[in-house]
């Protein structure tokens, strides 16, 4: 998978190129952009890059590959766009959703080929890896976070809404209670976000499930519902879950549930370090 760049400083670009080799879900190579064999995703560095001649020339059809990286989002908001200082996570996630985007929902034309093949050839293997638990990069100071839900668009949609947030995020996910029972005994997270209605085990009893681990009693757990009902509150909290998110994510919402649990997601991750490294 080739990913052009334009207008990059030398040091930001070297930047970009060593985020690129940590992607586990596809191979992706930094390539000079070549208006005459154009790359399969473009990466242009600032808003004014795209009034550049090279950029502005481009083919119509090829602004849906056109990734702004910039402080602030760019004001053509179809564009798809990348914030400014670069975290290795986020620019990887929206490389994937591109592709993945581009294959699923985009009828592709011949000049579309290259990108065609190779999304091809990883689909199958990056399908299969989320659904056992994908994690985004290794990072230690990234707030990991375990999306459960048995719908690929929700999870898609999740990882959206928190890669647009101004952290570094390691997210990995789970397609139904069983799995995330399994990997959260792996792993330790920051938050996690659980659908009610699963095949299996529903989202209730894996909430239970979850506080009964020592590790888990004070994590923030976050009920996706497509709608909540008074009696869904009573047993999301008697399950033990903190809050609800309602289905689709409404970027608003989200945000308001985000700050209202970031805080004391920021006073726990050192208690939690703390405890952990008595235990070692």
């Amino acid at each position: 998978m080739q990913v052009g760049s334009f207008g990059f400083p030398e040091q930001q670009r070297s930047k970009v190129e060593k985020i690129l080799r940590l992607s586990r879900r596809r191979d992706y190579e930094l390539v000079a952009f070549d208006e005459t064999a154009l790359p399969d995703v473009l990466l242009v560095f600032g808003e004014e890059a795209l009034s550049e001649p090279s950029v502005s020339a481009l083919p119509a059809d090829y602004r849906r590959r056109l990734v702004v990286v910039s402080r602030q989002k760019p004001k053509e908001v179809s564009l798809p766009h990348i914030g400014y200082p670069l975290i290795s996570s986020r620019v990887i996630r929206v490389l994937d959703g591109i592709v993945d985007r581009t294959i699923d929902s985009v009828p592709l034309t011949d000049s579309d080929a290259p990108l065609a093949a190779d999304v091809s050839e990883n689909k199958k293997a990056a399908l299969s890896d989320e659904s056992r638990t994908q994690e985004t990069e290794p990072d230690d100071n990234a707030l990991r976070v375990l999306v459960v839900d048995d719908s690929a668009p929700m999870r898609q949609a999740l990882a959206d809404q928190l890669m647009a947030l101004p952290m570094a995020m390691q997210i990995s996910f789970a397609e139904d209670g069983a799995s995330a029972l399994s990997v959260t005994d792996q792993q330790h997270f920051d938050l996690i976000f659980l659908d009610i209605m699963m095949p299996g085990i529903d989202g209730f009893e894996t909430c239970t499930q979850l506080r009964q681990k020592a590790h888990i009693k004070k994590t923030p757990i976050i009920m996706l519902s497509s709608k909540t009902s008074p009696l869904d509150e009573v047993k999301g909290i008697m399950a033990g879950c903190s809050t609800y998110l309602t289905k689709p994510i409404v970027p608003d919402e989200f945000q308001k549930v985000i700050r209202r649990v970031s805080k004391w997601i920021t006073e726990y991750r050192p208690e939690r370090a703390a405890s952990q490294a008595r235990t070692n």
